[in-house]
């Protein structure tokens, strides 16, 4: 507003400044005017410029937790990679879905990670935080080992429909129980794959702990927590065949899945 009204009195004394052109004394005035309202207009914008950048800042937070993405008194970046003393790593945690965070232990968007890999690699975990990655089975077993939390996977189908599925009671048990699988009852709109996983040993091509009379794991090129052998498989080969690529059973039927993520939230106690 202040910088309109000063534009507009800058008009007003142009026009003054044109009718008494002939006094050269007023003339000299409104000149001298002129140039000392141009420069209150540029300080104008520059404080304009910088109060539009404080406004459109983002501040990050260093804390992944509930509700986050509900307080409107602050604007988050969709996610956000910061440090944590659990995992005693870096974590990315989306900051949106559902209220916020949620810290992202899988992401499969690309394809440009090798998922088939060692129990070492699983154990330590792989990829980058910025592409897609698995955080590993042993920070998983040090963060759900210490607090309650919640799980919940958001997949998109190789049609482009976005679905979910939320368990409550997430827990990874520790090395020497072969990074078993505790999941809670479903809800959702994804439809319950994770069931038949429950309970379930972690498996890889060179650790079989399924029930299967040969191994998952190499047979579907992946890593997950097998049983004999899938209804969800979201470690396994990107994008091949409807057979052998990472997929999801609704319920109904089992579909190739072009996105995926996994995560976890802490639970407050009450």
């Amino acid at each position: 507003m202040a910088r309109v009204m000063t534009r507009a009195l800058l008009i007003v004394m142009t026009m003054v400044m044109n009718i008494f052109a002939e006094t050269k004394d007023v003339a000299e005035s409104l000149s001298d005017l002129e140039r000392k309202l141009a420069e209150i207009v540029t300080a104008l914008n520059k404080t304009d410029e910088k109060h539009a950048q404080l406004k459109g800042h983002q501040e990050l937070p260093t804390i992944c937790e509930r509700v986050m993405g509900d307080d409107i008194t602050r604007t988050y970046p969709p996610y956000v990679i910061m440090s944590h003393d659990g995992p005693k790593t870096q974590i990315l945690c989306d900051t949106h879905t559902d209220g916020g965070g949620w810290i992202v232990f899988q992401r499969r968007a690309t394809g440009d990670v090798d998922f088939y890999r060692d129990w070492t690699s699983y154990r330590e975990g792989f990829g980058s935080l910025t592409g897609d990655f698995w955080m590993g089975n042993e920070a998983l077993y040090n963060l759900t080992d210490k607090d309650p939390y919640e799980f919940r996977m958001d997949i998109r189908i190789n049609n482009g429909q976005e679905v979910f599925a939320r368990y409550p009671d997430f827990r990874i048990e520790s090395e020497s129980n072969k990074y078993r699988l505790q999941i809670g009852s479903y809800t959702g709109t994804a439809g319950d794959a994770m069931a038949y996983h429950n309970k379930m040993f972690f498996s890889t091509f060179d650790r079989d702990n399924d029930e299967n009379s040969g191994s998952c794991a190499i047979s579907y090129h992946g890593a997950w927590w097998y049983k004999s052998c899938y209804h969800a498989d979201l470690n396994s080969e990107w994008a091949v065949t409807e057979t052998k690529s990472n997929a999801w059973n609704d319920g109904k039927k089992s579909r190739k899945v072009s996105f995926t993520e996994m995560k976890m939230r802490r639970i407050k106690l009450i």
